[in-house]
């Protein structure tokens, strides 16, 4: 049953193939650059060392499509390869898939309920991922992801149209790109890991999608930490948003973490039911929406029917338009420290600095009406007294219509020692790339290099000669 099933895969494939284009027959093929070249209908051939591919084609369910070590592959206009098996693109030093001159490519589509992928030490530029598979999983690990232009998804870089887990994006570099650097449908939720990446300037259209933009729902975990996202001021582009707004079952959790979440829209958001922590990350001079009221919070929360839960601890929020703001009836918690061995113990450990706008601080804005508890934090107040916390948190005192914020004991730290949590801050990183985006602590000899140095977040680009 197991070959006639491949077989009418098979012959499905090439009936909506389009006339001419390849389909590989899925008979465990591992089919190389090369390879594929003596193959007319791939449209892949050499000039100069360098692969062209010209045509679309398949690479059916059980075969393989591999990049190799120092290849380049240059994709020619609207061309995109459909992988129902697996690409495999990780060299031992480095590969380079870009684009022809003066065209527009697409990129690699994952369409098989086991379709999968696994690059490594790859500069990717122009080309994006559309990854639509149950079962199978995506894999990136120390790539360069440069300047996508938006034709394979208008969604993401890497956009998962189909519901699914174990997803892995690793040291990696999101740069430039026309749309969001990480996504997925809103009916579509994702399980994924997504740690250490440098992320910049990404969604230069301006479109409403921060840089990473996902879904989060059913079982697989999802878990951002140690990244680094540095907005291009752009007014409509935010750093992290995480959501369910359709309201899908889950029994997930979602935790970002020690994040450098900078000069963007806004820093962190939340939408819809989620089990969410957000600790430890540093949230700074997102205040490039125009409009206060439409966003520019370091954390947002919302959630309409009081399913979400959220832990908010050790995060540092500096000159945002907003510091936390919470909608709904979500269940917060930004710090409860009454009782050290209760399930929702939080030592809180937020620190709030010159969050604001037209003139008034906002520390916490509680524009809910559940009770919150946010205590064991540092205020933006030259005394940590209630008297003096309640000018910058907007709670029940101000409207009755409003729920509570308890807010005492607040933190021990000393308002004059925030200056020293900001400058401990790491936003500063200096990183070099060579031209094939693997990152490198020195140059190799007689290759052309791009040295790419992320600097108090500017980033400045230079072309050497080694």
């Amino acid at each position: 049953m197991k070959k006639i099933f491949t077989l009418l895969s098979v012959l499905a494939l090439a009936f909506s193939a389009n006339a001419g284009e390849f389909v590989s027959p899925g008979n465990g093929t591992v089919y190389t650059l090369e390879d594929l070249s003596k193959i007319d209908s791939t449209g892949v051939h050499a000039q100069d060392g360098v692969w062209f591919l010209d045509t679309i084609f398949t690479i059916s369910e059980g075969d393989v499509i591999r990049i190799q070590n120092n290849e380049v592959l240059k994709f020619g206009n609207k061309v995109q390869i459909n992988i129902y098996g697996a690409l495999e693109c990780q060299p031992a030093d480095t590969a380079l898939v870009t684009t022809q001159a003066d065209v527009t490519p697409k990129g690699f589509r994952l369409l098989g309920e086991n379709s999968s992928a696994k690059v490594a030490n790859t500069r990717f530029e122009y080309v994006g991922f559309n990854v639509s598979t149950a079962n199978g999983k995506f894999e990136a690990q120390n790539c360069t992801f440069a300047v996508y232009n938006g034709s394979l998804s208008s969604g993401a870089n890497i956009n998962f149209s189909q519901s699914s887990k174990g997803h892995v994006i690793q040291n990696c570099n999101f740069l430039e790109g026309a749309a969001a650097a990480i996504g997925n449908g809103a009916n579509t939720p994702v399980g994924i890991t997504i740690t250490n990446c440098y992320f910049y300037a990404n969604n230069y259209k301006n479109s409403n999608r921060p840089q990473i933009n996902l879904t989060v729902a059913g079982d697989g975990d999802v878990v951002i930490s140690d990244n680094t996202l540095i907005g291009g001021h752009y007014t409509k582009v935010g750093g992290i948003a995480v959501s369910n707004m359709l309201g899908l079952a889950f029994s997930n959790t979602v935790t970002v973490s020690n994040n450098i979440v900078k000069e963007n829209r806004y820093g962190i958001t939340m939408t819809g039911p989620v089990n969410l922590r957000i600790i430890d990350n540093t949230i700074v001079d997102n205040i490039y929406e125009t409009n206060a009221m439409n966003g520019g919070s370091a954390i947002s929360l919302y959630d309409t029917n009081g399913n979400a839960t959220v832990y908010v601890k050790g995060n540092y929020m500096d000159n945002n338009l907003w510091g936390i703001t919470i909608i709904g009836k979500p269940n917060v918690n930004v710090g409860k420290v009454e009782d050290p061995n209760a399930a929702d113990y939080n030592p809180g450990e937020n620190i709030f600095k010159n969050n604001g706008n037209n003139g008034q601080l906002y520390d916490l804005y509680n524009n809910g009406t559940s009770t919150v508890y946010a205590q064991g934090n540092v205020w933006n107040v030259a005394v940590q007294d209630s008297a003096s916390i309640e000018q910058v948190v907007t709670h029940f005192a101000d409207n009755p219509n409003l729920g509570l914020v308890i807010f005492m004991p607040a933190g021990e730290v000393e308002p004059s020692s925030i200056n020293d949590v900001a400058e401990a801050a790491p936003v500063e990183s200096i990183r070099y790339f060579n031209i094939l985006g693997r990152e490198s602590e020195k140059p190799f000899e007689g290759v052309n290099i791009v040295v790419t140095r992320f600097t108090n977040g500017k980033v400045s680009t230079s072309k050497q000669l080694w």
